[in-house]
Parts: structure tokens; sequence; C-alpha cells
């Protein structure tokens, strides 16, 4: 028997997107990442024990059948992985110390962060998963019961911080010369990160060029403005959040500590594989972009559309160019689900596509994608599915309310919806057959379903009945069919008080046209 201690970050979604500036969420994300969970973590143990003994917060990875602390180690490393951790200790008191002084440390060099933490007597032998579990417990109760203040509160003498809203206290050498100036320590942490994040994202970009041996050099941005947009056209960024589904009963099931090391091990392993090949497949189409998409060049180097800034466990967050965010989303999904793990089962996730003005407020654009990836876990858990799923919305400006709202004021009339999101991933094959259907061209390279005429179904979708029979009535006088979808055969635009046309029409907009058809066109 020894005493386990649960580390968890509250609300990091929160943490990292709480700003606009996409280098602060860079900074943000790799402080939850990197330093939390390593730096920090390593530091509160030399306080409490003197001294640091590297293998037992690094065997776990690499020798997860080793179990140190049952030959009088006096702590080690359970596993670290996805915003937390678990640990061992020997002596009880000495765990209530290292929460104690890993907390201060989080409070002075990563203000704004929230963690809870949760301490428990653990079985390493056949009661392993029962006491792991009543530890979940604890940590969930523990992090119900109590929100504490990390960062310095405000007053009415001093001044606000324009990027986070908590009071000016620091000033920044690390921002533009012309930019420098006093701002808030949750801040100042993000910015004096930056370069190490965009350093680590740029080993992992490294690593897909020289296994690939692909010809060319890439790099990120931390522009958004950069990701391939082109000039005087609408601007749309995609935030896309993926997150796997059910990970965390999975956790809680493990029969032993090595089951459950090697789960964490080998679940980010997975993700990074599956990132890895998005960004191969992105990378060989980026010849096929050059029409459509202004991709810029800085050092020799092309920018890529894309720009990762989380991932870690079973969870990825990236932003691209408008048009590749479900693109993107369904090949991390569809890769995800091809993925082995340790515990032998099947593995998959859902994701949330948020399309969104590059200038609109990066966060609220990011709680959008967080809506639409509950909406496809919920659906997901309604239809009783095992696979992945997907949900998207292409916002054209401004947007309030939640997605419930947004779809009940635009997306449903005269009782019927006019959207089937979210999809599973095989409907969302189904679904993109007739959207290349519906942008395929003859053998004179004319339209076959004209723009004119996409125009007019959707404005039948949205007048209601009688526009849509005298639409339909002129379909078959001219002896034309829609695209087919499941029981739709192409003859009635609303079966069921349900339509997929309006979706077919916004992916026309939404999906890269050299993806289409399994990227034959």
């Amino acid at each position: 028997m020894c005493f386990g201690v649960l580390l968890d970050t509250v609300s990091i979604q929160k943490y990292i997107f709480s700003t606009n500036n996409l280098k602060e969420n860079l900074g943000a994300s790799f402080i939850v990442e990197e330093k939390i969970y390593k730096v920090y973590l390593e530091e509160a143990i030399k306080e409490v024990f003197g001294e640091v003994n590297s293998s037992l917060l690094e065997d776990w990875k690499n020798k997860p059948e080793k179990i140190a602390i049952k030959k009088d180690a006096p702590y080690e490393v359970g596993y670290v992985g996805g915003g937390n951790a678990f640990l061992l200790f020997a002596d009880e008191n000495k765990a209530r110390q290292f929460i104690e002084q890993w907390s201060k440390m989080l409070l002075v060099y990563c203000p704004g962060v929230t963690v809870a933490a949760a301490i428990g007597r653990i079985d390493l032998n056949d009661n392993f998963s029962q006491t792991l579990k009543t530890l979940f417990e604890t940590l969930a109760e523990n992090k119900a019961k109590f929100v504490p203040q990390t960062v310095i509160p405000r007053h009415g003498i001093t001044a606000d911080c324009a990027r986070t809203g908590y009071s000016r206290e620091v000033w920044c050498d690390n921002l533009p010369s012309d930019e420098r100036d006093y701002i808030s320590s949750v801040a100042n942490a993000k910015i004096a990160v930056v370069d190490q994040a965009t350093k680590k994202y740029r080993e992992i970009l490294k690593n897909v060029i020289e296994e690939n041996a692909l010809p060319e050099q890439y790099d990120f941005t931390n522009e958004l403005e950069q990701l391939g947009q082109k000039k005087h056209k609408d601007s749309h960024i995609a935030i896309v959040h993926i997150d796997g589904n059910n990970m965390s009963k999975r956790f809680m099931n493990q029969k032993t500590l090595p089951d459950l090391r090697k789960l964490s091990v080998s679940l980010t392993e997975a993700t990074l594989r599956c990132f890895k090949i998005m960004l191969k497949r992105l990378i060989e189409e980026i010849p096929r972009m050059s029409n459509d998409f202004e991709l810029h060049k800085k050092d020799n180097k092309t920018i890529l559309p894309v720009r990762p800034i989380i991932i870690g466990g079973d969870d990825i967050t990236f932003v691209s160019e408008g048009r590749l965010g479900v693109w993107l989303a369904k090949l991390f999904l569809e890769e995800f689900e091809r993925q082995k793990v340790s515990d032998g089962l099947r593995i998959s996730a859902c994701a949330g596509v948020a399309i969104t003005k590059t200038k609109y407020p990066f966060y609220r654009g990011y709680a959008l994608a967080e809506q639409l990836l509950k909406k496809a876990k919920d659906r997901r858990k309604y239809e009783r599915d095992d696979g992945s799923w997907i949900d998207f919305h292409l916002s054209y400006g401004g947007f309030s309310g939640s997605i419930e709202e947004i779809r009940k004021n635009h997306y449903q009339f005269s009782g019927y919806s006019l959207t089937l999101r979210p999809y599973k991933l095989s409907e969302l094959d189904e679904l993109l057959k007739g959207v290349y259907e519906l942008k395929k061209k003859d053998k004179r390279g004319k339209s076959m379903y004209p723009r004119t005429k996409i125009m007019k179904l959707r404005e039948a979708l949205y007048s209601g009945r009688h526009a849509q029979e005298l639409f339909e009535i002129e379909l078959r006088a001219r002896g034309i069919r829609l695209p087919g979808y499941k029981h739709f055969n192409g003859t009635k635009l609303v079966i069921d008080e349900k339509t997929p046309y309006l979706d077919m029409i916004e992916l026309m907009e939404l999906y890269p046209e050299f993806a289409l058809n399994g990227g034959e066109q």
C-alpha cells in the first residue's frame, strides 16, 4: 500500500484560449504541456526530498512494469499526460508536502493556472483498479468544492492589462520594442515561453519532413493572417478541437499500474502519430493549393496553412485556413480510428470545427468549436455509437448565443431542420459524395449544377413547402436529380422534416475541391 496523488489542470481550455493572441495561446499550451507536469513537478520533488532521482520520474514511460515504490523508493511517477498526472509516495506527509510546494510554484511561475489535487491510499496489487477509481472520485469532488484564487486581485488603483483584463503588474521585455509595456503576470508568463513552444512544434514538423523525405522546407506561422487566406476575399480560419471518446473511463478501468502507464504512453503516441500523418497529407497536397490558397514564404520556407496549438493525450486543437478545417479534422479522425493502444480496444474521437472570420475574437471562435465538439459527443452518445463524429459551423460574420440558439434561429424553418449535423464519419463521406456531384463539371467543363441553380436550391430550402414543391417540379421537368444521401434519392428536398442539401451547399464552400471524390479530381 502507498499513497497516490492525482493532479489535474482545471479549465485548461479557458486558460489557454482566454486571449485573442495566437502567440499567447501557444505559450499557455506550452506551460500546461511542458512546465506544470515536468519542470515544476521535478522542482517540487526536489524541495520535498532534497534531490531528484530522474529514473523515478522518467522510467514509467520506458519501463512501465518497473514499480520502484515496491522496492522502497520514496516516490515515483505513475503517469503524466493530457493535462494531468498520477504520482505515488511511500509517505503520506511527503505527498502532502509535495502538493503544497507544487501549488506554490504554480502560483508564482504560472499565474492564472488552476489545478486540483487528490490524495488517497493505492493498492498496487489486486485492488488497484478500485483504489484508483476512488482517487478519481475524490479528485472530482475536490474540483467541484473549491475554485482557488490564482491571480492577484484587481484594485481600483491599478491599471488593467489590455491582454487579459487583470492588473498590469509586470514590465514585459519579450514584446516587440514598440509594444513593450506593463502587462499582467498571466500574460507575461505565456509570452515568456512562446519561443520554446514554437521550437517544440517545429521539431514535430522537422520529423515529418525527414521521415517522409519531403523535398521542400516548411514552417508554421504565429500569425492568423498568414494561414493561406486569399487577399481581398472573405478571410476565414477554422478552429478545430478534437477529443478522444470515453478515455477517462478507460484509464479508470485499468487493473494494474503497468497497464495504466502503457495506456497513457500508447494514447499519447497515437495522437501524435495521427497529427503527423495529417500533416504529411496536407504537405502532399500543397502543390494543388496554389490556385485557391495564398501560401506565404519566409526564409525560403513555405508557411503551412495550419498551426497546432495543443497536442496532448487524446486532446488536440489546431487552427487552419477556413476551407481546410473539416477536411483536416476528418483526416485526423480517420487515422485515429486506425490506431491501436495498449488495452487492445478501438479508439475514436469527436471533433468540433468552427469557421469564423480571421479577425473575429479567437476565444469566441474557440468557445464555438468546444460547443460543436460537445454536440458531436452528445449525438454519438444518443445514437449509442462507438465511432467518431464531427460537427461544424460556418459563421459569415459575428454571432451571438449558443450553437443551439444559432441553429434554432437560422437552421430551422416551418418546423423542419435545415441541417443534419453532427455527422458520423461514414455519413460525412456520403454527404461529401453529394458535394462532389454538386461541383462536378461535364466534359466541356460546364458545371452540372450551375451557381444560379444552387442559389435557387438554397432559396427554396428557406422559402417553405410550396417553393420546394415548385423546385422539385422544375427538376423533374428538366430531368435533373439532386445528389442522393441515404434515403434521399434526389427528387425530394425535405423528408421527415429534415434535409441534407443545405449542409451540402455549405460544404461546397468549406471543403477543398482537391480533396473531394477521394482526391481524384
